[in-house]
């Protein structure tokens, strides 16, 4: 009898980890290079490529080029829609967010204000951003899913938020280097769950923040460490929630899980594919692709994550 009842409950085991399936195993992200694209179809090679902004409602990435005065759209694959130039309009063109309708928010290199321009170029005008101060220091920008503008001032080292409308719904940061403080943004990204991610270049690297602009986490020091930046320059997050930055001395890009475990980085001083040379952008597309702008060697590479077993 004891040996029947041993067997039987032997069986049961096995039978309840078949119907479970096998323990599943830890994996980490690596990055593969795919393709480079540095040409632009109207005007020839990018010159200084600066920002990108990736719209997804139309599965298209702007571009940026700072050197050549000029902003294009681009097809995932690289393929150049559209290109607009302007010498009056596009001095030194920083910062980019795609607006409500595919048009473009830019911010210039003298980070005083944002400008919009519809999807063939045509200027529309300023965006008025009330209680931004006299002298903002436009640091960054980005809208959301709701259509909200997201305006980083390093003069007053604080965010506003402004809704589709253009009021001011709210604002939130100071001046410093503590939890929740801003010296200098550089980027600023919105997650699909409508979290905050903020890279700043003297204060912590990256900061998550709720809805609401309270402070979650934060990580990322100015010294040595794989972990820690000389220079964070882009911020994207992709669908699965995992923050991507790039580093533009340490020519790298870091990918760090929600609660800001690095789990890889890629990337490494060249001109070869897989290589990047001062990197100042970062956008990622619904199908988790990456893309990063490369100042130096005035390219876009794109990258995508896939999974390893853990060692």
């Amino acid at each position: 009898m004891i040996r029947r009842a041993l067997l039987l409950w032997a069986l049961a085991v096995t039978a309840a980890a078949t119907a479970q399936g096998p323990p599943s195993q830890a994996t980490r992200p690596e990055a593969r290079a795919l393709f480079v694209f540095n040409q632009s179809l109207y005007f020839g090679s990018f010159s200084r490529p600066r920002a990108l902004a990736y719209d997804r409602e139309h599965h298209e990435l702007w571009v940026a080029d700072a050197g050549a005065r000029r902003i294009g759209v681009h097809r995932p694959d690289g393929t150049e829609l559209y290109s607009f130039s302007s010498t009056e309009r596009l001095q030194d063109p920083v910062r980019l967010a795609v607006a409500p309708g595919g048009g473009i928010a830019v911010v210039e290199g003298s980070r005083r204000q944002v400008r919009l321009f519809d999807y063939r170029g045509d200027d529309r005008g300023e965006v008025k951003l009330a209680e931004l101060g006299e002298h903002p220091v436009i640091g960054a920008i980005a809208y959301d899913a709701r259509g909200q503008l997201y305006v980083a001032d390093n003069h007053s080292g604080q965010i506003f938020v402004y809704q589709a409308g253009g009021k001011l719904k709210f604002q939130f940061g100071s001046q410093g280097s503590d939890d929740g403080q801003f010296l200098a943004i550089c980027a600023i990204a919105i997650g699909d769950d409508g979290k905050i991610y903020v890279a700043d270049q003297r204060a912590l690297a990256a900061q998550v923040f709720d809805e609401q602009g309270n402070f979650l986490r934060g990580w990322g020091k100015h010294e040595m460490g794989a972990q820690n930046f000389s220079l964070p320059s882009g911020i994207a997050v992709d669908s699965r929630g995992r923050i991507i930055m790039t580093d533009e001395l340490r020519h790298q890009v870091k990918v760090f899980s929600g609660d800001g475990k690095l789990l890889t980085v890629f990337g490494g001083t060249g001109d070869e594919l897989g290589q990047l040379a001062y990197p100042t952008d970062v956008a990622v597309d619904e199908n988790g692709r990456i893309y990063v702008a490369e100042r130096i060697t005035a390219r876009v590479q794109v990258f995508e994550l896939y999974d390893v077993a853990a060692q």
